[in-house]
């Protein structure tokens, strides 16, 4: 009997086999996107209307629309809608808000799933990102082994203490990520702070907490939106904002990292020599590796990115201040620019030729194409210095106070106040 009924069971089953084979779904869902049409072009904030036109020879159980960047990340989603037949046309509204879009290329991508397959349409749009609009005004205090607390101004001129930091070495802000960064002297770590709600907060602790300057020259690079710093243990670092390590290289032996800047794909650093100052420009490859060394006598106060092989240097030499070009591959630095008896305090730039230099006690603008100096305002001492882009205002810091300054003719057009002295101005903006 066993035998008779597994015979029964292989024919039935052999019976059973091509209707199995036949009902097997290897067909994906159609998904056509017929709005918006090609080449649409949306401003943020804006609200875009999605339909999306889907059939399957079974029956569908969802569709999901989102915006893609270059990358193919996720950037907005309008959710998914739960379907119940086998076609169908759908109108779904996909909300853009997020002003750290950057202008380019998306795509919208509609997925249909019947539960076993995946069907996707695409369709392209320009986005124009939208107006770029000062949020706040961070301010702190000069670096310090003490507590130091950071304040926020709003655009109206309030005051109020965004956080407070154990010790301060090291600041720099990322309006794309929505990050300040702050790093320690000696027992606090380097930190990411979220300015936007949602953004990473990460940390990075102290090689050690027994000696000073456990992290130097914290940059934010404008072009690829990396953080970089160094630390006391010879290590130069460069994590995105939501703390993925990118870049991984060594100063070198017996030399301390004190600024760093991106120059092309390269990393160049400005490294002293720990015993005797004796400066050096180091280069890097995006993999760490040292290409190039310029030796210099220079004190270096700052330094811009002019083209992928030149650096514009602003630097001190025995006491006067100096502009000069740095072309490390070449080996040259040509002075452009001196200031006999007045050392350099601060520099902005406020375009691709235009600078604010701050001496010992007033304010001269820079101009690089014709190379000329010209005094934008005496009797103008400074304690920092930064440029809103968005309002086209200076910002002057004396004492606790903060100044907004016309870069154009150098008089004060208004003031804001804070409860301690500022040594660095931070413009945080919506993208």
């Amino acid at each position: 009997m066993k035998l008779q009924h597994a015979a029964i069971a292989a024919v039935f089953s052999a019976l059973l086999s091509p209707s199995c084979r036949k009902d097997e779904d290897l067909r994906p869902p159609v998904a056509e996107i017929l709005l918006p049409v090609p080449g649409t072009t949306i401003t943020i904030p804006d609200t875009i209307l999605v339909r999306v036109r889907v059939s399957d020879d079974h029956q569908l159980t969802g569709l999901a629309i989102e915006l893609l960047d270059a990358e193919g990340a996720v950037v907005a989603s309008a959710g998914t809608i739960s379907l119940d037949g086998s076609s169908g046309t759908y109108d779904r509204s996909l909300v853009l808000t997020d002003e750290r879009l950057p202008t380019g290329t998306y795509t919208i991508a509609a997925r249909a799933t019947d539960g076993t397959n995946d069907g996707r349409g695409f369709r392209q749009v320009n986005i124009l990102e939208a107006p770029l609009r000062l949020i706040a005004v961070i301010v702190a205090p000069p670096f310090t082994l003490q507590q130091a607390t950071i304040h926020q101004l709003d655009p109206g001129g309030t005051s109020t203490a965004f956080t407070t930091v154990q010790d301060l070495n090291g600041i720099a802000v990322n309006s794309r990520t929505g990050h300040l960064f702050t790093a320690g002297a000696r027992y606090a770590p380097f930190q990411a702070w979220s300015v936007v709600p949602g953004s990473t907060v990460w940390s990075i602790p102290p090689t050690s907490t027994d000696q000073d300057d456990q992290f130097t020259a914290v940059t934010v690079d404008p072009v690829d939106g990396r953080v970089y710093f160094a630390s006391r243990d010879g290590r130069i670092r460069g994590f995105t904002g939501q703390g993925s390590a990118q870049f991984n290289a060594l100063c070198l032996v017996d030399h301390r990292c004190q600024a760093i800047v991106k120059m092309g794909d390269e990393v160049v650093t400005w490294q002293a020599a720990i015993v005797g100052g004796a400066a050096r420009v180091v280069t890097y490859t995006p993999a760490g590796t040292i290409l190039d060394q310029l030796p210099l006598q220079e004190e270096h106060v700052a330094w811009f990115q002019r083209s992928t092989d030149q650096l514009l240097h602003f630097a001190n030499v025995d006491g006067s201040g100096l502009i000069e070009e740095l072309n490390i591959q070449l080996g040259g630095s040509p002075d452009l620019r001196s200031f006999p008896g007045e050392p350099i305090r601060h520099v902005v730039r406020l375009d691709a030729i235009t600078y604010i230099v701050a001496l010992q006690d007033r304010l001269m603008r820079f101009d690089h194409a014709s190379q000329v100096a010209t005094e934008l305002r005496s009797g103008f001492p400074t304690d920092a210095l930064a440029y809103d882009e968005a309002n086209g205002a200076l910002y002057a810091a004396q004492g606790s106070e903060l100044l907004t300054v016309d870069p154009s003719t150098g008089a004060t057009v208004g003031s804001m106040g804070t409860s301690s002295p500022i040594g660095h101005i931070l413009p945080f903006f919506n993208r």
